[in-house]
């Protein structure tokens, strides 16, 4: 059975901390955009210039309602939507700091672009003649950096417990001499996900044909990452798990082999399990799940689980059982 417990204690306020950096941007963001523009309507013109292009000069055009709704449930929405990422999967400490951090970042982007487009507008005659000077742009990128470096120092960094929990006797492990080190490999597939991607681009090119490419960008952006996994390679060695994607080398996921208690292996099922496919996070647990079938559990001095669907999950576990205990001797001992 997976295993499912709660985060320790000294980790939760972290995890509170991250969750409301991924959230309170967007929501600050959103305040703004909505008293700016209440301020304004009456100075705007019906057609709004809500896109300017490379030139500084307005190419793309809008309602008023419907660019207030737009840019609200783009700030709402995603700040709601990578809020609850930042807090599913808090048993990545890593990844969780990384996801609250880059929500901030893009709320303060989108919020400050918004504002600036209102302004821009304020007193039109003519929503063909609104342009936007591209230091706007630069100010937008440089609140996000300090937005991000404040973010990144208020998560911090969650400690690891004082006692670990210990491993089983009866895990399995591979048979290494004291000197000898050894390193496994593999490549597991999906399906699901590249047929998903192609469908994705495909409505994306739809809309761009439909209603301009600029709408179409937030359906083609994740459509290409999806694309490309078509598979995992999982390596298990003396620094831990080791997952990147098949054809490139980044991005890189690693569990250090310090965070390993206990390795094994058991069947999973990404719908049932974890609800779906690719990066997955639950209460107690976390993973790459890529298709069905064995996969590598890691129990973790969090106590939480690590899940990576691969074959021959038996091996790489029953290395990682003798390359954690030899490192616990080695730590011992010095």
């Amino acid at each position: 059975m997976p295993i499912s417990q709660p985060l320790p204690v000294n980790a939760r306020p972290a995890n509170a901390r991250r969750t409301l950096v991924a959230v309170v941007p967007s929501l600050v963001a959103a305040v703004v955009v909505l008293w700016v523009f209440l301020a304004l309507r009456d100075r705007l013109p019906g057609r709004m210039a809500t896109h300017i292009g490379a030139e500084g000069k307005a190419d793309g055009f809008s309602g008023q309602g419907a660019f207030l709704a737009f840019t609200l449930g783009v700030l709402i929405g995603g700040g709601v939507l990578l809020g609850g990422l930042t807090h599913w999967i808090r048993t990545t400490p890593d990844a969780q700091r990384v996801i609250a951090v880059l929500s901030g970042a893009v709320a303060v982007v989108t919020g400050w672009l918004a504002v600036a487009v209102l302004l821009a507008n304020a007193d039109a005659d003519d929503a063909a003649s609104v342009t936007l000077p591209g230091l706007q742009a630069a100010g937008a990128f440089a609140a996000a950096a300090v937005c991000a470096a404040a973010g990144w120092v208020i998560c911090g960094r969650v400690p690891e417990p004082e006692t670990a929990p210990e491993p089983s006797a009866d895990a399995a492990r591979l048979s290494l001499g004291d000197t000898e080190t050894a390193a496994w490999s593999r490549v597991a597939g999906s399906r699901v996900l590249p047929v998903t991607g192609v469908v994705v681009l495909a409505v994306g090119i739809v809309v761009g044909f439909a209603t301009g490419w600029t709408s179409a960008l937030p359906v083609l952006i994740p459509a290409v990452p999806l694309m490309l996994l078509t598979g995992a390679r999982v390596t298990a060695d003396r620094r831990g798990i080791t997952v990147t994607p098949a054809l490139v080398s980044w991005p890189r996921l690693t569990v250090p082999l310090e965070r390993i208690v206990e390795a094994g292996h058991r069947p999973v099922r990404p719908l049932r399990d974890f609800g779906g496919w690719g990066y997955r996070a639950r209460p107690g647990a976390s993973g790459i799940v890529l298709r069905s079938g064995d996969a590598i559990t890691a129990r973790l001095t969090t106590g939480s689980e690590f899940v990576v669907t691969v074959d021959d999950a038996a091996t790489a576990a029953a290395l990682l059982n003798t390359l954690a205990e030899r490192r616990r001797r080695d730590s011992a001992g010095g």
